[in-house]
């Protein structure tokens, strides 16, 4: 059971409201996750902002930024965020095998070049705090300095909602499963 309430649009003040209304209008409605999250409206609405950004405006290659969103939230053990995100990484052209290395721990081994250089990026990031002369250069030579500003915020949200979301124990949509385990 999720730790907080999830909100109701109903039970919330006027700006709450406003709030709601904004994320809903962005993503064709409040999911469970952000409901559980306005439990503090403008702290919602900054994420969402971030969010928006990360998830529908970012010009990376949509395969970059599946594999960004799969590894920050395998690394932050992000049930909700790796398997909402789940349909997405597909459709961006991760296939099932891609996908099951990332769940397993054995990425980038195996992987071509390029997605093995943008694994190694994210996972310096998250697991350094740093990324080394080396990797920089091999991403920004892959997406320009443009675009490793993008990856670096498209890994910072994923991974900061991963962890909030896994905080409060958010739970699946009804009827949705995780393959991921700890």
């Amino acid at each position: 059971m999720t730790r907080v309430p999830l909100a109701k649009r109903e039970e919330m003040d006027a700006a709450g409201q406003a709030v709601w209304d904004e994320i809903g209008s962005r993503r064709g409605g409040v999911a469970r996750n952000y409901a559980a999250l306005l439990n503090s409206p403008k702290a919602a609405g900054s994420l969402a902002h971030l969010g928006g950004y990360a998830r529908y405006e970012t010009p990376l290659d949509p395969r970059i930024k599946a594999l960004a969103v799969l590894i920050a939230a395998r690394e932050a053990q992000g049930h909700y965020v790796w398997t909402v995100n789940q349909p997405a990484a597909k459709e961006a052209g991760l296939s099932d095998e891609t996908i099951a290395a990332i769940r397993e721990y054995r990425a980038p081994t195996g992987f071509e070049s390029r997605d093995a250089t943008v694994v190694q990026f994210v996972l310096e990031l998250l697991r350094q705090h740093r990324i080394s002369d080396t990797t920089f250069e091999a991403m920004r030579e892959i997406v320009g300095n443009p675009g490793v500003v993008d990856l670096l915020v498209v890994t910072g949200y994923y991974h900061a909602l991963a962890h909030s979301l896994q905080a409060l124990e958010v739970e699946l949509p009804e009827g949705v499963t995780t393959d991921l385990t700890y």
